[in-house]
């Protein structure tokens, strides 16, 4: 029936079933033919059935482990199998009593459909859990050599974007994880620290529970003796365990407050598990024969006893205490080091609480300890933070970014230090509660070095974040200098040590090598701007290009810029009077730009003078203080002197323009048509000023200059006017051509159309002027009796 039952289970066996077996056979080294076997001793396959199904299990699991071998109801006869010995087994989805060995899971994420055996290989997963050196130390492994290796290599995090607030919960994920990591950690060696008392062999307390057995084995010397040997050996486990709490112990220099936890919750651990064996039978056994035998060993045990019992109240004292700093010291281990910053005085607090309160921990030399670790784990906490968790170094992150996270990290230190401080002198102001006695030095030794090293490194950013204004310059020449910067900075980015680290002496080394070549620099620079303001040429372009210097902002070139300021202050006054000179002799008769009316050409001639003159003291009095000197004054009283003419000539012509412009007497109210005294002929009566006018109108307007009413209305009529203007050419000219073509005989006969012309223009000479609204209806008639003029033409 057995066997029937396991080839009922072999015929299940599918493609999907084949592809589990062969994972299993090369992680584990196993031919497939043993893999299926050992699967096949199972009672049932359902497992496999469920993990396959729509809807089912989501993982399945196989404990391949040492145990009994299984009964005939596993359907076959393992050869060599005897009954009590130990075999390598498969367990399916079983455990077994106590798992000391492998399992391997399979886990598929969606169980919506059922598996296909062509598509299993890419629809679950295969992991393995070794727990051959204990199930912590394989939970420990596998988090931390492949689950946190892959989330630290994750980019795409789904819903979590690259935000600041989302790379934070990020990085608190993964501290999380690596808390959990210490935590494991800390089990792990709570368990493997545990002392257990040599077992006897050669003796079977069992035999010495009784009041009888005890009397007898008391009474016999050589059982007394032998269990005084058992004492002794005892006595000398228990004393190496207490020499050893009382030793110092070596600790990372890195460590963190929770390690002091974790430390007393181990030696907790210990010494508990000591005294629950002095307390169970084979020892109260050993203890109750010598006391009857009255043993003078037993005087020794009951100090061990007592000292080993001391030490166990001490270690669950202190962890009592301790605990109490798990919820405040968690901020220690975020990156958000505003919260850090805001749960400083909660941490200080609970500290103080413990000097205060605990009868064991409030030693001079534990609370400088705990101290202390408070200051590596924020010294390890600011590296994460600047680092992003160890992803980017410093020199690979924009310059503004990183000096908001070192001053960040220098702030909270800094404030540690002065909480710490404060709560110090709260507690001398107390009476009856015990000072802090511990040594300030260790305790903000490591922190002020940091806070150091912070501050050179910000100083060197700063002075990259300076230099880098070389390489965005377009001052001619200047890329030689950005260029060797360039250099100097690549020197000290290809470093590999960690420059966060203040023990690490080779940055000081190279921190006042680079100060030192940026030294050098700065007066390669400097001798660089003196050589650009060797010749002035003009003190417009020189301050120009000074402009440019100060746009670098550069501390280097303040002095050099002064010195430069004083040098073109002395060429702007050769300029002045030149210029002075220059007014006199164009002013009768400036020189005009091309197409510009008189008017207008004289105030753009005098305002260049100015603005040549302006710009210069313009710059001089926002950016310097060079005008308040004595050389400075009497430049600039000679500038009012120029300036206060200039100006005065702009007023004087644009007033006179007003006033020419106001007195012309409605140039258009003129008739459009004039005739010639002498011979008669009809003109286009056209003011020529009318064109001057606009022109100078439009060039007033362009130079921000007030312009009469009128000629602002002569402007807005431009185009009509010239547009009139051309078609009464146009008229007239049409007329006389055919006045012209008409025969000498035709004359008399084409008198009454020209006649008839020229009554038509006569209103133009009479009636119509150049604002008359009546102009369209005039060239429509004149057009048409022109038309049937030439008509007639034609026809005779």
């Amino acid at each position: 029936r057995y066997k029937e039952a396991r080839e009922y289970r072999r015929t299940k066996i599918d493609a999907s079933y084949k592809y589990i077996f062969e994972v299993l056979s090369v992680r584990l080294g196993l031919d497939l033919t043993t893999v299926e076997e050992m699967i096949l001793d199972a009672p049932s396959l359902e497992a496999f059935d469920s993990f396959f199904a729509k809807g089912g299990s989501k993982t399945l699991k196989v404990f391949y482990q040492e145990g009994e071998p299984p009964g005939i109801e596993c359907g076959r006869t393992i050869p060599g199998a005897v009954k009590g010995s130990k075999i390598m087994q498969l367990y399916v989805d079983n455990m077994p009593d106590k798992f000391v060995g492998l399992c391997l899971f399979f886990v598929r994420c969606k169980n919506d459909s059922s598996l296909s055996a062509k598509t299993i290989h890419e629809d679950i997963f295969f992991g393995v859990l070794d727990a051959t050196e204990g199930l912590l130390r394989g939970v420990k492994n596998m988090i931390e050599k492949i689950f946190l290796p892959a989330i630290l290599a994750t980019n795409n995090w789904g819903a979590l974007s690259q935000t600041k607030q989302d790379t934070k919960d990020k990085q608190n994920f993964v501290e999380a994880i690596n808390r959990y990591l210490s935590f494991l950690e800390g089990a792990i060696t709570s368990i493997e620290g545990t002392v257990e008392l040599k077992k006897i062999d050669y003796i079977n307390f069992s035999k010495l529970q009784s009041f009888e057995k005890v009397t007898a084995a008391a009474d016999n010397p050589d059982t007394v003796r032998q269990l005084e040997e058992v004492l002794m050996i005892w006595y000398r486990q228990i004393e190496r365990v207490l020499i050893e709490s009382k030793q110092m112990r070596k600790e990372a220099d890195d460590s963190g407050p929770l390690t002091e936890l974790e430390h007393w919750k181990c030696m907790s651990a210990k010494f508990n598990f000591i005294i629950e064996q002095i307390k169970g039978p084979n020892c109260k056994a050993v203890i109750n024969i010598l006391n009857v035998g009255h043993s003078k060993l037993l005087r020794m045990w009951q100090e061990l006893d007592a000292r080993i019992t001391d030490a166990a109240n001490e270690s669950k004292d202190n962890v009592k205490y301790l605990c109490t700093l798990e919820k405040v010291c968690q901020p220690l281990y975020n990156y958000d080091l505003v919260s850090m910053t805001h749960g400083i005085p909660n941490l200080i607090n609970a500290i103080r609480m413990i000097h205060s309160v605990s009868r064991y921990y409030n030693t001079s030399e534990r609370m400088t300890s705990l101290f202390i670790k408070v200051t590596n784990q924020m010294v390890t906490t600011c590296k994460a933070y600047i680092t992003d968790g160890g992803l980017s170094r410093v020199w690979e992150q924009e310059t503004s970014t990183v000096i908001g996270k070192l001053k960040d990290c220098m702030f909270l230190l800094k404030e540690y230090q002065k909480c710490f401080h404060e709560t110090k002198q709260e507690i001398l102001e107390t009476p009856g509660e015990k000072t802090f006695e511990v040594s300030e030095m260790y305790i903000f030794g490591k922190s002020e070095a940091f806070c150091r090293r912070l501050e050179k490194i910000t100083e060197m950013i700063t002075v990259v974040q300076i230099f880098c204004a070389l390489n965005l310059s377009t001052i001619e020449g200047i890329d030689i200098m950005a260029i060797k910067f360039k250099n100097i900075y690549q020197s000290v980015q290809k470093k590999q040590y960690d420059i966060l680290d203040p023990r690490k002496t080779e940055f000081d080394v190279d921190f006042e090598n680079f100060m030192a070549k940026i030294e050098g620099l700065e007066v390669q620079i400097q001798t660089f701007m003196r050589t650009c303001f060797g010749r002035i040429l003009s003190s417009q372009h020189a301050l120009q290009l000074l402009q440019r210097f100060q746009n670098l902002r550069m501390p280097c070139l303040q002095e050099e810029t002064v010195c430069t300021v004083r040098c073109i202050l002395q060429h702007f006054v050769a300029e002045l009077e030149a210029t002075k000179k220059l007014y006199k002799i164009q002013k009768g008769d400036p020189p005009l730009p091309r197409n510009m009316p008189p008017v207008a050409g004289k105030i753009l001639w005098v305002r260049q003078l100015f603005r040549r003159i302006n710009e210069p003291i313009s710059y001089f009095h926002k950016k310097s203080n060079i005008l308040a000197s004595p050389e400075g004054k009497a430049v600039v009283r000679l500038y009012n002197r120029i300036a206060c003419v200039l100006v005065e000539f702009e007023v004087v012509y644009h007033n006179a323009w007003m006033k020419e412009i106001s007195q012309f007497q409605y140039p258009l109210q003129a008739t459009i048509f004039a005739c010639h005294p002498k011979t008669g002929k009809f003109l286009v009566n056209f003011d020529p000023q009318i064109p001057e006018i606009i022109r100078e109108t439009k060039c007033m307007i362009k130079l921000g200059l007030e312009v009469p009413e009128q000629a602002k209305k002569i402007v807005k009529i431009e185009n009509n006017l010239k547009s009139n203007k051309l078609r009464l050419e146009g008229l007239l000219q049409c007329f006389e051509d055919l006045c012209q073509e008409t025969p000498v005989i035709f004359v008399n006969l084409m008198a009454p159309k020209m006649k008839k012309m020229e009554a038509v223009l006569r209103h133009g000479v009479t009636m119509l002027t150049w604002s008359s609204v009546t102009l369209e209806s005039f060239f429509q008639e004149a057009d048409q009796v022109l038309y049937i003029f030439k008509q007639f033409l034609k026809k005779v």
